[in-house]
């Protein structure tokens, strides 16, 4: 039965893999217009010839975020009889070809640009993927790796949580920034109601993860925990500050550890909540216009076209709350199907009503980003491990994907 578990987890990590591969391929070579370009020796060669190219920050952090789960999908991906080393070199080798047919492809393709540049940074993405994926594999005694690796889901939201919050991860030794990060909440607090219930529902979304992941003893010690990491992130960390309702929102989420948690239909009422954030999010400040504009059909199309730093923390925020919300509905006893198609027409609909407000990208890509996460979490969540004994008779802690 445990070499049947391990079995059905490879293949779910491998079919995973392929969608991590597929994205890196779409995000890579759209809008696929192909032309014919000349250079002695052809595109492999002028890539060689830019090996003492390096990428600027954004361009690198991008690139080393794109391969990141492409190098963690991958050692997850090979079989468990094979030593950390040579999964981790196995990974590292395919990462650096993929990456280098990736760039000798946009050789030929418009508007991009062939760099080895971009192969150094998907080489270090692999690298970090990997060894995540390696350690992730062991086999941990200490609890609290232990339940991260057999609950995948949940942590993915949660990594992607703070992926978003701690964007762009350059922390600085400078104490006028930290004075400059907290003088805002200091001097001139502001507590805009709209934003205390954004940061109030992420909260209590985190407080359920962890609780989930956990239990409610180590939740006492960890959210404290979680939530200060967070306020420390936005303190030394580049371009970021700390606001007053991210600090009370937190305290506020004592709710969750002395009321909600309580509740039969605690993950119901928190789904009501989040969808309500994410609708308001979308739509505000409701100031629509008259005229509407055309509606993208081209998945990610946006992705393609913005700035590469806002792209980033735009994709892990719409990470975890498209998939946060999936996850509630699914907790509260809906289906992931279910689930995820209610996630993707509330997506599709706000989408469809950007096309009256000023600024926004009406198009499909949020809709077909919850199909791809609800599937991402049936294979993770389904495949990966069963129903422990001990918690079999409590539905809400079944994996996504197990009713």
């Amino acid at each position: 039965m445990e070499q049947l578990a391990t079995t059905r987890a490879a293949w779910a990590y491998r079919l995973v893999l392929l969608l991590v591969i597929l994205f890196i391929l779409y995000g890579s070579l759209f809008p696929f217009d192909f032309q014919e370009r000349s250079y002695p020796g052809g595109p492999l060669f002028y890539l060689l010839s830019t090996w003492r190219v390096w990428d600027h920050r954004g361009d690198l952090l991008a690139n080393i975020l794109l391969y990141l789960p492409f190098g963690f999908f991958a050692v997850m991906a090979l079989p468990s009889r094979l030593p950390a080393a040579p999964k981790f070199l196995i990974a590292l080798i395919a990462g650096v070809l993929l990456s280098g047919g990736v760039e000798t492809a946009q050789f030929n393709d418009a508007g991009r640009v062939t760099s080895m540049g971009d192969v150094y940074a998907n080489a270090i993405g692999t690298a970090v993927g990997a060894v995540a994926g390696s350690l992730l594999h062991r086999s941990w005694r200490w609890p609290l790796v232990a339940e991260l690796m057999a609950n995948p889901v949940e942590t993915l939201l949660l990594a992607m949580f703070f992926a978003y919050r701690l964007f762009p991860y350059v922390p600085v030794i400078d104490l006028h920034k930290y004075w400059h990060a907290v003088r805002p909440m200091l001097l001139t607090p502001s507590m805009p109601p709209g934003e205390f219930f954004r940061y109030l529902v992420t909260w209590l979304f985190i407080a359920a993860l962890v609780d989930v992941l956990y239990g409610w003893r180590r939740l006492l010690l960890l959210f404290p925990l979680i939530c200060g990491l967070e306020f420390a992130g936005k303190v030394v960390i580049i371009g970021a500050e700390l606001k007053l309702n991210d600090l009370l929102s937190a305290v506020a989420s004592i709710i969750w550890l002395l009321l909600l948690r309580r509740l039969p239909v605690k993950f119901g009422l928190l789904a009501v909540a989040f969808a309500a954030m994410i609708a308001i999010e979308r739509l505000q400040p409701f100031q629509f216009e008259i005229v509407p504009r055309d509606f993208g059909w081209v998945p990610f199309g946006s992705f393609m076209h913005g700035s590469i730093s806002v792209d980033i923390q735009a994709f892990c925020q719409k990470f975890y709350e498209y998939g946060g919300l999936i996850w509630l509905l699914n907790r509260s006893g809906m289906r992931l199907l279910a689930s995820t198609l209610l996630a993707a027409v509330l997506l599709l609909v706000t989408s469809f009503a950007e096309r009256w407000l000023p600024g926004r990208s009406a198009e499909v890509t949020d809709a077909v980003m919850a199909l791809i996460l609800g599937g991402t979490f049936a294979l993770l969540g389904e495949q990966l491990r069963p129903v422990p004994a001990a918690v079999g008779g409590d539905p809400h802690m079944r994996p996504p994907g197990s009713r």
